[in-house]
């Protein structure tokens, strides 16, 4: 009895508390966007299956800003009858959803876990489907229903894609009378294996044999072997110094962690081999035969014939790779460190076009000597990659793990081993995706004036533009800051009330990436949006009264079309409410465009 009460007692507290931080906010939750991303996922199945299939999901991301509590989604394909939610046993096709720290909002059996939030919160959403739904082009709803009762509402269309939910993947036909077929089919665009027993990319392209047999049983080894020509051998037997096979079955990778392999086939199957290049399979003189070997007893084994595809591999992924001559910024050393060394790094202003999941950079010297990347303990100098705002996007080891959708540019910074500075090697950048694509371009070297402005500093680069009109309103009666930098918008405020500026945006159109307030004089006071840099915060908010646009770490983006008007909070150094038309308000678009105005008083 007494845990019961416990419980009715916690329940009423969340709410409560929910209702309060809902009502200081003035809404309960409005979607900001909603968009697709793709199909590289794998994470559930069919109806209310939540295990992968080998079959890819669709992938949407919603944001949703305001404060509250969330206690489902729904997803409708506009058209057709085909629904999917978080609501087990009802029918409609299970869903799951992650949060924008890639932790799982929904429970085993598909239930939504009710998640509080405050400011701005994003959802992944993964569906499968039958292609019902993405036959063809149309409309995807979303619904997110709150602890309120209230339910908030958005659409965006998708382009149809029968290949990928209905067509099966193109396998290589066995001869007629043949169990067994295998291929050769030349260096491809994957880079999921190197020259060593793990299953990890090296930075190097792999060569793709596929195999064709029709088998019921259960795999437990393979292995690639030269019959003539130069000594080759890869396998999946762990321990043994043979060079890996990575081995895919529909796009799914079935090696172990140790890159062994179990697992069952039933009837007609194809698998994809990748193995990392010895150097005979691209000077084409070896010959290679390929063993299968199952659990009971059975062996096939069969020579393979070369069928390589002559395709050239496009760099379009990369549209620009700018080698910059050491100015500011020291991030790396001569080490695998992620720390300065004293001395300005040179930097490669990178802009590229991807989607899906980068895990490495590397800029690599035609000299066969020279290469940096993000690898941890490889004994290659590390690099270090920040955002154009200056954020390093580095893990603590050095290591990356960046999604990406659409156009994107990082910086490059790395410490000079003597053949920059000489200026006789020649360089080009790979970006390895998690998928084992890669991009690729040759870096040019160019003078720093010649870069746009998203790589420069502000103040030397910005535009006045009338556009942007800034109007300084006195102190309050809004607070959420304290003086300094704070790491959460969730912390408490000091006693001051903010500096109020009022920003409007007179026939704008783009995406604001981050907003600053800096004085002309360049030490009587700085702020803005960009987390992480030690500068005092700016929160954004839609309305005087509130209502919370910043996103809780204190960055923010948005886009905005035609006439826009944002309320900015700022806490008072002493500076600025005393002479604010001493200070200047920059706004940084994701196109590169840096516009700047003086604040009016």
């Amino acid at each position: 009895m007494k845990s019961m009460k416990r419980a009715v007692l916690l329940l009423f507290l969340i709410t409560s508390s929910v209702l309060f931080v809902n009502s200081a906010f003035a809404a309960m939750g409005e979607i900001q966007s909603f968009t697709f991303k793709g199909t590289e996922t794998d994470l559930l199945g069919m109806k209310e299956t939540l295990k992968p299939d080998g079959k890819p999901d669709a992938h949407f991301v919603v944001s949703v800003k305001g404060a509250g509590a969330i206690t489902g989604v729904e997803l409708k394909a506009l058209g057709t009858d085909r629904t999917w939610d978080t609501i087990p046993g009802n029918q409609k096709w299970g869903m799951i959803v992650q949060d924008g720290k890639g932790e799982d909002v929904t429970t085993a059996s598909g239930s939504f876990s009710t998640k509080p939030f405050l400011a701005l919160i994003t959802l992944h959403l993964y569906i499968a489907d039958d292609g019902t739904a993405f036959s063809k082009t149309r409309e995807y709803e979303v619904a997110v229903s709150f602890i309120d009762g209230s339910t908030a509402k958005a659409k965006t269309t998708v382009p149809g894609m029968p290949d990928i939910f209905t067509a099966e993947a193109e396998k290589v036909e066995p001869p007629a009378g043949e169990e067994f077929s295998a291929v050769l089919l030349g260096i491809g665009d994957k880079d999921v294996v190197g020259k060593s027993e793990k299953i990890q990319s090296d930075g190097v392209r792999d060569a793709h044999f596929q195999i064709r047999f029709n088998a019921i049983s259960v795999v437990e080894e393979i292995s690639i072997r030269n019959v003539d020509g130069t000594s080759s051998a890869w396998d999946t037997a762990p321990g043994n110094g043979t060079w890996a096979i990575a081995v895919y079955t529909d796009g799914k990778l079935r090696n172990r962690e140790d890159g062994s392999v179990k697992f069952a086939v039933e009837g007609d199957t194809t698998l994809d081999l990748w193995v990392a290049d010895n150097g005979s399979i691209a000077a084409g003189s070896t010959r290679y035969e390929v063993i299968v070997k199952f659990n009971d007893g059975k062996v096939l084994r069969k020579a393979v014939e070369r069928k390589e595809v002559t395709k050239a591999i496009p760099d379009k992924g990369i549209l620009s790779a700018a080698l910059i001559e050491p100015a500011k910024g020291d991030l790396t050393s001569r080490s695998e460190a992620l720390k300065g060394d004293g001395k300005p790094d040179w930097k490669i202003a990178l802009e590229l076009v991807a989607e899906g999941r980068i895990i490495n950079f590397i800029v690599r010297g035609d000299d066969g000597a020279s290469e940096w990347d993000m690898i941890p303990g490889n004994g290659k100098w590390l690099m270090a990659v920040t955002d154009p705002s200056g954020n390093v996007l580095n893990e603590s080891n050095g290591s990356v793990s960046l999604s990406v959708s659409g156009k994107k540019d990082f910086n490059l910074w790395l410490t000079d081993n003597g053949t920059i500075t000489e200026g006789d090697v020649k360089y080009k950048v790979l970006v390895v995706m998690s998928d084992g694509s890669i991009l690729e371009k040759e870096v040019v070297r160019v003078i720093e004036g010649e870069q746009t402005s998203k790589t420069t500093a502000p103040s030397a680069t910005a535009q006045v533009s009338d556009k942007i009109r800034a109007t300084y309103l006195g102190k309050g009666p809004m607070n959420y800051l304290k003086k300094g930098e704070v790491s959460s918008l969730l912390a408490t405020p000091d006693t001051n009330p903010d500096v109020h500026v009022l920003l409007k945006l007179i026939n704008t159109k783009g995406t604001i990436e981050s907003i600053a307030i800096k004085a002309k004089d360049g030490k009587s006071g700085t702020w803005d949006t960009i987390p992480g840099n030690g500068i005092w915060n700016i929160v954004v908010t839609r309305a005087a009264s509130g209502g919370i646009l910043s996103n809780t770490d204190g960055s923010f983006n948005m886009e905005v079309e035609g006439g826009t008007e944002l309320h900015l909070w700022l806490a008072d150094n002493g500076n600025l409410s005393v002479a604010p038309e001493k200070f200047e308000i920059f706004i940084a678009f994701e196109d590169g465009r840096l516009l700047k105005n003086t604040i009016k008083k």
